[in-house]
């Protein structure tokens, strides 16, 4: 058991050494690891002062490109037009967006947050300003986490990711993410998305 442990921990340092490297200079068999291999365990969960695990994640964002509508009309939000992306639950109830743990490895949040992004829905992108702070607990164990999420505008699909074989991967618009996201905090931060989105959208027309 020990010498499972040790290993364990000796393959999240040696991935979050590796992620470091610029992508053309590392060996396609290295690269392909990195890449494939999703991170597991507990042993290096950060908690807050109040013994909460806190967690990060990413709503991933585009637009679909339309030629005879705006994206913003009168104001408001052409919510078709924004798409999100979604994956499956492991338990198989719904649909969520992606998150996990914030690890005590020298990653930032955002790190963080992008790297749960690439694992579990296969994307990367730009990530963007933190939506909010969220107390929720954990159904499966009842513990309270401290969830952060953020906005990722997409701008690669990876074709082969770690977490590929057990969940499905789906873009969808805002009204349909709202009905099939059993996480109210996932769908508060949905819709803190959406008032940003629109905000920006204002300015820039003004513009």
């Amino acid at each position: 058991m020990r010498f499972l442990t040790n290993f364990t921990n000796f393959l999240s340092v040696m991935f979050a050494f590796l992620e470091k490297f610029p992508v053309k200079i590392m060996p396609i068999q290295l690269k392909d690891m990195v890449t494939l291999v999703s991170r597991t365990g507990r042993h290096l969960q950060r908690y807050d002062d109040k013994g909460l695990r806190q967690v990060v994640g990413c709503i991933p964002y585009r637009y679909r490109e339309a030629k005879q509508s705006s994206p913003l009309t009168d104001g408001i939000l052409n919510e078709e037009l924004l798409e999100v992306l979604v994956i499956s639950a492991q338990n198989g109830q719904g649909m969520l967006f992606p998150k996990g743990g914030w690890e005590t490895t020298d990653e930032s949040m955002e790190k963080a947050a992008m790297r749960e992004t690439r694992e579990e829905a296969g994307v990367t992108g730009d990530i963007e300003r933190k939506l909010g702070r969220w107390e929720y607990k954990s159904k499966r164990r009842s513990i309270v986490h401290e969830g952060y999420m953020f906005p990722l505008r997409v701008k690669a699909e990876l074709e082969s990711w770690p977490e590929k074989n057990i969940r499905e991967r789906r873009w969808v618009s805002v009204t349909e993410a709202r009905e099939i996201c059993p996480q109210w905090w996932m769908r508060e931060a949905l819709e803190e998305f959406v008032r940003r989105q629109t905000n920006l959208k204002c300015r820039g027309s003004e513009e």
